[in-house]
């Protein structure tokens, strides 16, 4: 079992002095929560995040032998697993070409339990931006998202899933 601890940086001088220089300049202040840890090979690990309840269940996750997966680690674990089918015949997989051509490049390096509703949302406006794709393909990748992380949810790997709630593109008539 490993251990983890959870840093608060709240009254560090360091951290006050980075978010004061990043409110002045407009941006989101650094994460507060720090996780540090120690793998089994004895290398230092630490990561930051957001709020407390993810640094909790960070800390939990390695405490059980799990290191944080990124979002295109959990889109490959999702995307392995067939489909349950009533119909008899070879076993089909869940389409993650949406993910893999839209999502992936965008978000697939973060950490899964830090991408936020804002991060959906921000990655929906930028596709509908690029006027190159139809609100049909734009909603294929919502939904393939939605299935992605609602899987994450019930395998424990996230707290909750941040695609949810978010409308899909009206189609035009």
């Amino acid at each position: 079992m490993l251990h983890a601890r959870i840093e608060d940086r709240g009254r560090h001088a360091d951290y006050l002095l980075a978010a004061a220089r990043a409110r002045t300049a407009g941006r989101t202040p650094p994460a507060r929560y720090r996780v540090r840890w120690r793998d089994e090979a004895g290398t230092f690990h630490s990561l930051s995040l957001p709020t407390a309840h993810l640094a909790a269940a960070v800390r939990v996750d390695i405490a059980r032998g799990r290191a944080p997966l990124t979002l295109g680690d959990l889109v490959d674990r999702w995307s392995s697993l067939p489909v349950r089918s009533s119909r008899p015949g070879a076993p089909k997989f869940p389409n993650r070409r949406p993910l893999d051509r839209h999502v992936l490049p965008r978000l697939g390096r973060r950490l899964a339990i830090t991408i936020t509703r804002a991060d959906v949302e921000r990655l929906m406006s930028a596709l509908r931006a690029e006027d190159q794709l139809s609100a049909a393909t734009i909603n294929s990748v919502l939904a393939a998202l939605k299935r992605a992380l609602e899987h994450a949810v019930r395998h424990g790997h996230v707290p909750s899933n941040p695609a949810l709630g978010i409308r899909p593109l009206p189609r035009p008539a």
